[in-house]
């Protein structure tokens, strides 16, 4: 082979690598320039959900700090021009609903229910994922297809059995009704997350003579609470938004909910002080919306965790 052919053939290799490395950027810049557009479209649609769902909250927050003839003037202003508290003032005292006892009845109801769910979703949870029984995978059925029977379908059932048992129109009809929709739940995603749990650590602490009650206590339990305080934020949540239920059971101040002291304040007040109504939305919303805001990392690993092998 002369010096010129071999010449041309090493330019020619050197071409031929050097076209390879070019596509190479060349694919590897189009996949850049496509995972940006994705994580801007992404961001873009994030932000505008977060707006569509916050500027009815913003606007009823910042409608409550306003004088009654501000808020219903031609062209809305999101700065108010005068700030007052009377709207509040009102909302607290005698000649609203005085939502005080309310908001009493709320708290009782959902934190039973959420603590009711707590226990339930730990113990069950834990027997669901880590033991073996006859009748496990029927059991696991039951409790997603319960789900799939709530709201109207059980309104009259749960009122004729609140009857029967002399319990229409306490805190107590309602905790048993909530219990039947967040307990399912909770045992189902405390059952998933018991499967992340390795099997190692339970039957290491078996073998240094734990029982299974101390090894659920001082082992199992610890590990959960990132889904525990999720559930327990969801069964919560659920509880104090009720509406439905709420309306149909109860009926004077020793049980009605916050959900549905605001629609009859609506109902009676609507027309000629919305500032009060706001003013009391906004007692309503803001308890809750801190609440998540101060536990809603607890809350995303808890449901990520228990919807991985659910």
């Amino acid at each position: 082979m002369s010096a010129s052919t071999e010449k041309k053939l090493r330019q020619a290799a050197r071409e031929a690598g050097t076209d390879k490395r070019t596509l190479a950027m060349e694919k590897e810049a189009k996949e850049k320039a496509r995972q940006k557009r994705r994580w801007t479209l992404g961001t873009i649609a994030v932000v505008l959900l977060i707006a569509f769902t916050l500027i009815p909250v913003f606007w009823m927050v910042i409608s409550a700090l306003k004088p009654e003839a501000d808020i219903w003037e031609t062209v809305p202003r999101w700065i108010p021009k005068r700030v007052t508290a009377e709207n509040f003032v009102w909302a607290f005292g005698p000649y609203s609903s005085n939502i005080v006892p309310l908001l009493i009845n709320s708290l009782i109801t959902s934190a039973v229910t959420a603590l009711i769910t707590a226990l339930f979703a730990s113990t069950s949870g834990y027997i669901l994922g880590k033991f073996k029984f006859p009748g496990k995978k029927l059991f696991t059925m039951l409790i997603i297809l319960s789900q799939l029977f709530q709201g109207p379908i059980l309104m009259t059932p749960w009122y004729r059995l609140a009857m029967n048992w002399g319990i229409v129109n306490t805190r107590t009809a309602l905790i048993l009704i909530y219990g039947t929709v967040t307990i399912p739940i909770g045992v189902w995603l405390m059952s998933g997350f018991m499967h992340t749990i390795p099997n190692e650590l339970e039957e290491a602490a078996l073998i240094d003579g734990c029982g299974h009650f101390h090894t659920f206590r001082s082992i199992i339990l610890p590990l959960s609470v990132s889904s525990l305080v999720s559930i327990v934020l969801y069964a919560f949540i659920l509880s104090w938004n009720d509406y439905q239920y709420a309306l149909i059971l109860t009926s004077s101040a020793k049980a009605k909910t916050i959900q549905v002291g605001l629609a009859q304040l609506m109902e009676s007040s609507g027309k000629h002080n919305w500032g009060g109504i706001l003013a009391t939305g906004t007692v309503v919303v803001v308890p809750v919306v801190s609440l998540f805001a101060i536990i809603q990392k607890y809350l995303i690993q808890g449901l990520t965790a228990g919807a991985v092998k659910g």
